[in-house]
């Protein structure tokens, strides 16, 4: 499924209870944020789901459609993704979607020097860390800690960092 408009924002995991609930493992910054999403898709070229209610619990998403009355018919949608259009998802200034990330050129703040695209970006609990593949394929990872990008720019698919001292090689 691939649509500039729309992201992925969780998967079902499970039914929950014996009235259909769908339990979401939800890739928002915030559970509540599936407040604000006014449609979800399993399919985008679909209509959005029927949604009757949504809460939150235990930092999970449950979700009821409105067509889904009991356990064994919310366990034939285990494993399926859900999505949202990104407009209606909600997002702080200043932070970005993963997805419009990727792909961009990294430059250095200063001497503006290509590093290279960013490939991904995960954290490991400390920082977010940037994947960057140079042109000869190596890869390269880059903690993000305050004061390391300077600038991103999606229009010109740019981000200006100065990452710490010797993660590239010189």
């Amino acid at each position: 499924m691939e649509n500039k408009d729309f992201l992925c924002v969780g998967k079902i995991v499970s039914s929950r209870g014996i009235n259909g609930e769908l339990k979401v493992d939800t890739w928002c910054d915030y559970p509540e944020d599936f407040y604000d999403i006014k449609n979800f898709f399993i399919d985008i070229k679909d209509k959005p789901l029927c949604i009757e209610n949504i809460r939150v619990h235990k930092n999970q998403v449950l979700l009821k459609l409105s067509d889904v009355n009991d356990k064994c018919r919310a366990e034939l949608y285990r494993g399926k993704l859900l999505y949202a259009f990104k407009k209606d998802i909600p997002i702080e200034e200043g932070r970005y979607f993963i997805e419009d990330l990727k792909g961009c050129f990294v430059r250095n703040t200063d001497s503006k020097k290509l590093y290279g695209k960013l490939i991904d970006v995960f954290n490991n609990g400390a920082s977010d860390i940037y994947s960057v593949k140079d042109s000869n394929g190596k890869e390269y990872l880059i903690p993000i800690l305050d004061g390391t990008i300077s600038e991103i720019n999606l229009e010109k698919n740019e981000i200006y960092l100065s990452p710490i001292e010797g993660i590239f090689d010189v």
